[in-house]
């Protein structure tokens, strides 16, 4: 602890600080000034004796006003970082936030995402009892139980009101652990993680932390000064489009185990869906093995005169879902290739979001093709699958910026995706899919 000015500018002089005003020399400053500020152990109250002793020997030295000026800067900089304070007076060290939120092994919180198109999600309060268990009441009512501990990993969604309950049971798919916002959080190093200053929330000033991992995520916590944790957390996902907020924090929460149970309750009507994750090689199949893979309804195409060659393979979902999907590679007689993409996770209690994009066109029969939100970047995941599958069939060197997506709902309910590497005409399009015809189990 620095006692006097005199005792300070001792420091300083071990600086041995060059006053040429360029860049190298400010950050050969910077660098020289942060080993001196680690080893003095510098109290709040030293921060004085800092800031008016540099401003004397700047202003003697020859350094230009500018210079003085990033040379002051730098130094209250370095004094907010390692004296622990901050210009509006908050006081807490990213490193503190980091060491308290990490004693904590569950939390609640309520969570909303904001999309800039496609499905909307709804508001939920999410409880984290661990890394591979959570509980989610969402604002419709319905209760969703994941549970990620086992080989086959399960989740439930219940509907209280029509007690109604739907199990997913993921083959393969575990055990594995939830990678959830605030284990994210935890891995921010304080070098990295940018203050923001402070903002009032019911009453509460509040210190802001913004961290950038990448160039897809854009973190931003405010944190309580008294607790150390977290109030709010806002993650922006730039490629995505999207942003998740979450509030109402609420760490080592009392709620009964059974709240995490993935047991249905008897007197509810149970629809089960199993999922296989395990892996699988891509390889060519028949229609009765697409039937055979698929809980709904399945279809292969009938047979129309511009079709000149058609393939069905079985691979797994190129978009990380790590589901099997099933699909008809078709090439037409103008080099066009379209791709039918069919998949246990293809239906409406999944894919609510459909009817909210544009209605291209509806055949008379009753099928409806609707866009895709990211319909290119979706085509060229599906057509890239099926050439590594079969390079024979499509060479990805042949992918066409005219690429696009189709979604498919059928009069039944089913829904399939259809990509497509050329344009083609909506009467095209439509005796596409009125060709489409049921498989049937043997």
């Amino acid at each position: 602890m620095f006692k006097d000015e005199a005792d300070f500018e001792k420091v300083v002089g071990r600086l041995n600080i060059d006053t040429e005003p360029n860049p190298a020399h400010r950050e050969k400053l910077r660098r020289r000034m942060l080993s001196v500020f680690n080893e003095a152990e510098q109290e709040p109250a030293t921060r004085t004796i800092v800031f008016r002793t540099l401003r004397r020997i700047t202003m003697k030295s020859p350094i230009t006003k500018i210079a003085t000026a990033a040379v002051i800067i730098i130094a209250i900089c370095i004094g907010i970082h390692y004296l622990g304070g901050s210009i509006d007076g908050a006081s807490v060290a990213w490193s503190q936030v980091v060491e308290q939120i990490s004693s904590y092994t569950k939390y609640k919180c309520r969570q909303r995402v904001v999309r800039e198109q496609g499905p909307e999600f709804p508001t939920m309060l999410v409880y984290h009892l661990n890394l591979s268990q959570r509980r989610q009441e969402v604002e419709d009512g319905t209760i969703h139980i994941i549970d990620m501990r086992g080989e086959d990993a399960i989740t439930v969604e219940l509907d209280p009101a029509n007690k109604k309950a739907t199990v997913t049971k993921l083959i393969g798919f575990g055990p594995r652990k939830d990678p959830h916002i605030i284990e994210m959080v935890k891995q921010f190093e304080q070098e990295s993680t940018e203050r923001l200053g402070t903002k009032e929330k019911n009453g509460k000033i509040l210190q802001g932390f913004r961290h950038l991992p990448n160039k897809h995520s854009d973190f931003t916590v405010w944190v309580d000064p008294d607790t150390k944790l977290p109030v709010e957390i806002e993650l922006k996902h730039v490629n995505r489009g999207q942003t998740i907020f979450m509030d109402e924090f609420e760490f080592d929460f009392e709620l009964d185990p059974s709240a995490f149970s993935t047991d249905v309750p008897d007197d509810y009507e149970v629809k089960t869906i199993i999922n296989d994750y395990r892996p699988v090689e891509p390889k060519e199949i028949t229609a009765e093995d697409i039937r055979s893979g698929l809980y709904h309804t399945a279809y292969t195409i009938g047979k129309l005169p511009w079709i000149e060659k058609l393939i069905m393979i079985q691979t797994i979902d190129p978009l990380g879902t790590r589901a099997i999907v099933y699909l008809i590679g078709i090439q037409s007689k103008d080099g066009n290739t379209i791709i039918i993409v069919q998949g246990e996770y293809y239906d409406g209690a999944r894919m609510v979001w459909i009817p909210e994009q544009q209605l291209v066109l509806e055949t008379p029969l009753g099928a409806k093709l609707y866009t895709h939100p990211n319909g290119a970047l979706y085509a060229q995941y599906f057509l890239e699958a099926f050439a590594k599958a079969n390079p024979e069939f499509f060479n990805i060197e042949n992918i066409s910026e005219e690429r696009f997506t189709r979604m498919i709902v059928m009069p039944d309910g089913t829904i399939l995706g259809l990509s497509v590497n050329k344009q083609m005409s909506d009467e095209k399009l439509q005796e596409l899919v009125e060709s489409l015809t049921e498989i049937k189990a043997n």
